[in-house]
């Protein structure tokens, strides 16, 4: 995946990781296989070799890692300054 598709998928996971944290799903702490509100992976189209690929070439290049965690940080600013 490129820098840009992937900070889109950290957004989502970062998104998804959130509402959990809320359990916006109200789900039992016992029922862990379904407390993300949504799946990134499947709402992205993307396989989890994909991903686990994906995951693998960046953590070898950190500094590319970095400008992805970069994008999705903007992002998620945008996405937050929209709602004030």
């Amino acid at each position: 995946m490129d820098k840009e598709r992937f900070s889109d998928l950290i957004v989502d996971f970062t998104l998804a990781e959130s509402a959990s944290g809320i359990n916006v799903l109200g789900t039992a702490a016992t029922r862990m296989d379904t407390v993300y509100a949504f799946n990134p992976l499947l709402d992205n189209n993307v396989k989890r070799t994909t991903f686990d690929t994906t995951l693998y070439f960046y953590s070898h290049n950190p500094k590319l890692f970095k400008e992805v965690y970069v994008l999705a940080l903007e992002k998620l600013s945008k996405m937050q300054s929209s709602r004030k």
